[in-house]
Formats: structure tokens, sequence, C-alpha cells
């Protein structure tokens, strides 16, 4: 086994095996807080372990760090406010006009056209046994908490409610819930959020395409992952989102290869839930 490293090792190891420099009790310091392995190991390089960055001094380490940092603080409440925004339009819209708001009434009626499609028939299913395990995992988490949103209702012999089901489902949840809506509610909620173009979009799935690109991003600014390079990018971007956000922008030629492809998106989805467009404004200009 080997002997942990000091901060003191650490900096030589810097300078006669990385070649940069380091030096002085503050570039110490600052190696202390910002780590070895999260900070230094983790921006060396871009995308890939094989993309090095060529460091020269540790203050361009630090900089490309505090750059990160920024990004993160200037993106973090932006997604938060889409995905409680979309969690409360597509929850709305679900039940409105329904005598339960129930999941398993909203999933015995609201997700019940095209039958046939067997593919659509297992992603229902796997959402259905996807929100129930998740009611489990909190009403077995909820014991002993002053906060007992699903066990009020359980205890009570009741089926929770749709916005207790919302409280505790992930991005990639929402979208695969929308995507198991029949298509006149997904048709109805694009409506509403003035996003629908048939000529793009004909199965009504532009959404929760958005949801899904976003949801990595969402995910590696809510951990403090690294984001400035779209190393967190897990799927190419969908003909159907890619055609919308190119009609919409004017902007060609995005692949999600950058992060300004990501904020695009963001700035889209923006727009469509803050009616100010304030939001999206602010957004552009922190970057």
């Amino acid at each position: 086994m080997s002997v942990p490293q000091t901060i003191n090792g650490l900096m030589r190891h810097l300078r006669n095996d990385c070649n940069i420099q380091i030096s002085g009790s503050y570039q110490k310091q600052q190696l202390i807080s910002y780590g070895y392995y999260h900070g230094y190991k983790g921006y060396r390089f871009t995308k890939n372990r094989h993309n090095q960055i060529p460091y020269t001094d540790f203050s361009e380490v630090v900089a490309v760090i505090e750059y990160d940092n920024n990004l993160k603080a200037a993106l973090y409440s932006d997604l938060m406010f889409i995905e409680t925004a979309i969690k409360n339009i597509v929850c709305n819209e679900s039940a409105n006009g329904l005598k339960l708001g129930t999941f398993e009434h909203i999933h015995k009626e609201r997700m019940c056209d095209n039958t046939t499609n067997t593919k659509l028939q297992s992603k229902r299913l796997r959402l259905r046994n996807s929100v129930y395990s998740k009611l489990s995992t909190r009403y077995h988490d909820e014991e002993g908490s002053d906060n007992q949103m699903v066990r009020h209702f359980y205890n009570r012999g009741e089926d929770a409610p749709l916005w207790v089901v919302f409280e505790i489902l992930y991005l990639s949840d929402l979208a695969s819930f929308f995507e198991c809506l029949n298509e006149s509610v997904r048709e109805h909620i694009m409506t509403q959020l003035n996003m629908f173009d048939i000529s793009i979009d004909t199965n009504r799935n532009l959404l929760s395409s958005m949801l899904y690109t976003i949801k990595s991003l969402r995910n590696s600014v809510a951990h403090n992952n690294i984001i400035f390079d779209t190393r967190f990018k897990d799927r190419k971007i969908s003909p159907i989102l890619k055609k919308w956000t190119e009609k919409e922008t004017s902007i060609q030629n995005i692949t999600l290869y950058s992060l300004i492809d990501y904020i695009i998106i963001v700035c889209c989805l923006l727009k469509r839930v803050d009616f100010s467009s304030s939001r999206a404004k602010q957004l552009v200009y922190s970057y």
C-alpha cells in the first residue's frame, strides 16, 4: 500500500513531474483548498485524459477551476428553476380535469393511448415500477423523520397525490413521465409552453428530449462536477431538438460539443417558463 502524499510532496510532484511551478504558502493553501485530485487531477485535461492542458504555473490551474466554478454558479439557480417550473406545469396539466389526482389514476387515464406500441407500453410499465420503487424508498426513509410527506398519505390508506410523486422524481424521471403521457396531453403542454411545431416535432417529444439533454448538466452542476469542457455529455443531440433549437435561435451547428450549446438550450427553456425573459438574458450576461 502506497504512503499518502503530503502537501509538500504533491507540490514537488507538480514541479518535478508535471512541470508546473508552484511555491509559497499562498499556493500551498490553494492546493489544500482546491484539492489535488478534485482540483489539479480533474482539471489537467479537457474532455478526456489524452487532451492534456499545457499548464506551466499553478495559477493557471486555479484560473480554470475558478472559471468552472463561476459557470456552475451562473447555471445553478436557472437549472433548478427550470426543473421546478416544468414539474409544476406537467403535474398540473396531467391531472387537469380528472376526478382523482393520483399517479395510479393518471397512469390509467392519461397514459393509455397507442397501446399497440410495445416500446411505449414498456416505457409506461418501467415508469410505473420506478415511481413505486421511489415511493417505497421514501416511505422507508421517512421513519422517524419530521417530514412525512409520503407516510402522511399511505398511513391513512390513501394513495399519494401526483404532486408528492413529482417531489421525488429526478429530471430523467420527469422526461420519462412526459414521454409516457397521451399524445394529446403532450401536445397541450407543448402548446402551453409555446414550443409545439408540428413540422419538426411530429411525435410531441421535444420537451422530453430537452430534459434528457440537460439532465447530465444539471446533475454535474448540483454535485459540483466539472462542466467547462462538457465531459458530462451522455448523449448526442436528438434531430428534433437540433432542428427546433436552430430554428428558434437562428444559430446553426448545435452539436452539444461545447458548453455554449447547452446554455442555448437552457435559455430556450428559460424563455418558455419565465415569461419576462429576464432570466435568459441574465444568464447570457453572466456567461
